[in-house]
């Protein structure tokens, strides 16, 4: 008998624990439910649904951005701006277009302007943009990125004169030595700063149209002209050992020519573009393909300086059932490289890239 009560009392308070458990659960769960409901009733700022009183448009650009997570909210947040921005270009871009076939008397001229202009504006390339405010409703992140007019106008007509200054000093060349490779790269070097220019004062338009048209930079178009003219002022000679039917010799020609140069036979030229070539055919270890490998190598070099301006190479191999198709491959791969990687590689020379 005193063991059943014992067991009675045991089972009692265990329902009594459980009871008081359960009611505890419940009040956090309550409780857990105010504070979420307490925090997403919290009244968002102002920029998260309309233009933010505190950045005047006077005097800055804005744009807002929302995600799941904090760094998506700012991700969105800057794209969003880098879209105002681009539309904005794009728009004064289109204006300027359309007002050069108005004013354009020639119907084949006027086509040329016809198309629409893509002018695209990376977010990493706008300058002076910072995430101002930030706001969490409790379910979604929101973010405000701002960009300083003033600030980013500095910025921008600094980076313009800087490149004025290095475009001067590219120009600078001697002209007794004027249809030369330095001559050419530096050409080359000035296109892209000012190339460089014409973005940025396309920006600084949308953000002081005033002190835009007061910048002036020279026409990317304009030096690459003088580039070509040189470049084909310039011959090379061109000579591959190694290489039987002169067909790699043929597609060095080829890529000097789509850049522009010229390519000769005068081995007294004060330019030579010279190489080796090697071709090689082995049977697989498993004796069930043909395996072309094949190896190229060449320098520019500049006689009057006795020097190499440039030099490259690769290597590689192609594999195939049949012998001569495995050659063929083999020729296919180096004709690509050379159209491909080693005309990136000599444009690189040029700019004057590592």
């Amino acid at each position: 008998m005193r063991k059943i009560k014992f067991n009675l009392l045991a089972i009692f308070f265990m329902l009594l624990a459980f009871d008081a458990s359960f009611v505890y659960a419940a009040k956090k769960s309550k409780k857990s439910k105010a504070q979420k409901s307490e925090q997403s009733s919290v009244r968002p700022p102002d920029w998260v649904n309309s233009k933010p009183a505190a950045y005047p448009e006077s005097r800055y650009l804005t744009a807002s951005g929302s995600a799941n997570f904090e760094k998506a909210a700012d991700q969105d947040a800057l794209a969003n701006l880098a879209s105002v921005f681009n539309q904005i270009i794009s728009s004064n871009t289109n204006a300027s277009r359309k007002m050069r076939q108005d004013t354009d008397e020639s119907v084949s001229k006027e086509s040329a302007y016809s198309q629409d202009v893509s002018v695209i504006v990376d977010q990493s390339e706008l300058t002076g943009v910072e995430i101002k405010e930030r706001f969490f409703d409790g379910k979604k992140h929101y973010s405000l990125a701002v960009l300083d007019k003033v600030e980013a106008a500095k910025i921008y007509v600094s980076a313009i004169e800087e490149n004025n200054k290095e475009i001067a000093r590219l120009e600078s060349f001697s002209q007794a030595d004027q249809f030369s490779m330095e001559r050419c790269a530096n050409l080359f070097i000035a296109q892209e700063k000012a190339e460089q220019n014409k973005g940025y004062i396309d920006r600084l338009f949308v953000i002081d149209s005033d002190q835009a048209k007061r910048m002036s930079t020279k026409s990317p178009q304009d030096f690459r002209a003088q580039r070509v003219e040189i470049a084909r002022q310039i011959p090379i000679f061109v000579k591959v050992s190694g290489d039987k039917d002169s067909f790699v010799q043929k597609k060095l020609c080829d890529m000097l020519t789509s850049l522009g140069f010229r390519f000769s036979s005068d081995s007294a030229e004060r330019y030579s573009l010279t190489g080796d070539f090697s071709l090689e055919q082995k049977m697989s270890t498993d004796k069930e393909s043909m395996q072309t490998f094949y190896s190229f190598s060449c320098a520019l070099k500049d006689s009057a300086m006795s020097t190499a301006l440039w030099s490259d190479s690769f290597k590689g191999r192609a594999s195939s059932f049949n012998e001569a198709d495995s050659l063929d491959r083999a020729k296919n791969a180096v004709g690509k490289r050379i159209q491909k990687n080693l005309a990136e590689s000599f444009m690189n020379f040029l700019r004057g890239a590592k």
